[in-house]
């Protein structure tokens, strides 16, 4: 029979009984695909993400269902039931795992336990259908009882967990009772006026599991936000405490950068200038990232400005850094270099505390020295001391004071850049200002995937108030410092 041989009654009565559905099918699949789309480009919440596959396979559902999309497709009988009882059977696995992501793994794991019985059903379930016919009652009566269940479970978890539950959840009581019903009636065969009341049943959940994913990813965006704004803050708060420009001494030239890995870091240092001739450079690593070596930072500016009596000896100001900041860092450390520089007599005096060797340039014998001098964490080690070195400087020689940072990022081979490349670069700039020297150095170091929060100071000896020249000042002995207990 042609399609224009069809009876108008006929075709009126299938389009009366069919379009409705036809049309919800339509708006579940539109809600799925804003689901996916929102999940994935704005708020990334795992409950958008299983409502729009829960959407899209219940939608798919009731196409192929769909007697207006048989005539347009002529799909046989036996592909029609065989897609839709698989459809049914994985539409489930969604709405379980949507009340995984909402209520957590339930009373004794009972809405986990569901999760997995609904996955073992369906993966055997369906290839049992496919190959034998047999078993499409057997396996649409136990998956119609896993789903009243799953919707009674989650249910019981949204009514009797009112105390705990937030509002979002206690928004679902009303669809999932009448969810539960047009369930049940359509598994009676009831269909009042040949009207299948479970579509209808379904899109009043929906509204609710949209209302309650749309409203959570709302407020965790304005979590997000509120956050960010916070970092902001915190961001604009530590940069005030990292100097801004070096001090300005006659006899020297100074350059530095800071660069965090996220928006707030553990990196720090500061200058102390104590005279026109003398200075004092600080350059610390907090471990871990984020807001708590950002904290502990903080507290790093206000020791270090508390040592201005004594800042011309490095050993005494990290004792005295050890001895204000023990006991208040939560299990953080803090290693730190700390060169003490003076121009009357030519001389660096420097300690450090678990820290990378800082690195002095001699331009007139055109090699590196090691500044390796090191002892404990500062704050984990109240009774820890530290020990002094001192070395002779002369004109255009550069002194490198960095965090570990430096010799862990990775260049664009992938390999770690190490000291002996930033010992070869200091070589290889001899001629260069301090600024380009970094400059160089970071061209060599930043990649996208910052692993490490990196910090560098860089200062030039342009001239001396004292005409002793460094290769006749002998090397002084080591001078400890115990702190005060």
């Amino acid at each position: 029979m042609s399609p224009n041989s069809f009876p108008f009654e006929f075709v009126k009565s299938e389009l009366r009984s069919n379009l409705p559905y036809f049309g919800v099918a339509s708006i579940v699949l539109a809600v799925g695909i804003s689901s996916l789309a929102l999940a994935a480009i704005r708020f990334r919440d795992r409950l958008l993400f299983w409502l729009g596959i829960l959407s899209i396979l219940y939608a798919s559902r009731l196409f192929i269902e769909n007697a207006l999309v048989h005539t347009a497709i002529a799909m046989a009988d036996r592909q029609i039931a065989l897609w839709t009882f698989c459809l049914t059977y994985l539409i489930s696995i969604p709405y379980a795992f949507f009340a995984r992501e909402l209520l957590g793994s339930g009373w004794k794991k009972s809405i986990l336990v569901w999760l997995w019985i609904e996955i073992a059903f369906a993966f055997i379930a369906i290839p049992a259908v496919i190959f034998n016919n047999r078993w499409f009652g057997p396996a649409d009566l136990v998956n119609s009882i896993l789903i009243v269940s799953g919707t009674l479970l989650i249910l019981f978890h949204v009514i009797f967990r009112r105390k705990s539950s937030s509002s979002f959840e206690r928004g679902l009581t009303w669809p999932l009772i009448i969810f539960g019903v047009t369930v049940l009636l359509t598994n009676r065969q009831y269909r009042p006026h040949k009207v299948d009341p479970e579509p209808l049943g379904f899109l009043v959940l929906l509204a609710g599991l949209g209302s309650v994913a749309s409203r959570r990813a709302v407020a965790r965006e304005r979590k997000l936000v509120e956050v960010e704004q916070e970092l902001t803050t915190a961001r604009r708060i530590q940069n005030s405490i990292i100097p801004n420009s070096p001090p300005n001494l006659p006899g020297l030239q100074i350059a530095s950068r800071y660069q965090p890995m996220t928006a707030v870091a553990g990196d720090f240092f500061d200058f102390l200038k104590t005279s026109e001739t003398t200075l004092t450079i600080l350059v610390a690593d907090v471990s871990g990232h984020g807001v708590p070596a950002a904290l502990v930072a903080s507290m790093l500016k206000v020791s270090f400005a508390a040592q201005r009596e004594h800042a011309n000896d490095p050993a005494r100001v990290l004792a005295g850094l050890n001895s204000m900041l023990r006991g208040s860092l939560g299990g953080q450390y803090v290693t730190a270099a700390c060169a003490a520089i003076d121009l009357t007599s030519g001389l660096i005096t420097y300690a450090g505390a678990g820290h990378p060797p800082s690195l002095l340039f001699r331009l007139q014998t055109h090699d590196i020295v090691q500044l390796a001098e090191n002892g404990l964490f500062i704050g984990p080690f109240p009774q820890a001391t530290y020990s002094n070195i001192s070395v002779p400087f002369g004109s255009s020689d550069k002194l490198l004071l960095y965090t570990d940072g430096i010799l862990e990022a990775t260049g664009p081979d992938g390999e770690e850049f190490g000291q002996k490349n930033v010992e070869q670069l200091l070589l290889n700039t001899k001629d260069s200002f301090p600024a380009e020297f970094i400059e160089q150095l970071f061209q060599k170091i930043s990649t996208p995937l910052q692993q490490d929060d990196l910090t560098v100071v860089l200062t030039q000896f342009t001239s001396r108030a004292s005409p002793t020249t460094s290769e006749t000042l002998p090397l002084p002995q080591k001078k400890p410092h115990h702190p005060e207990l």
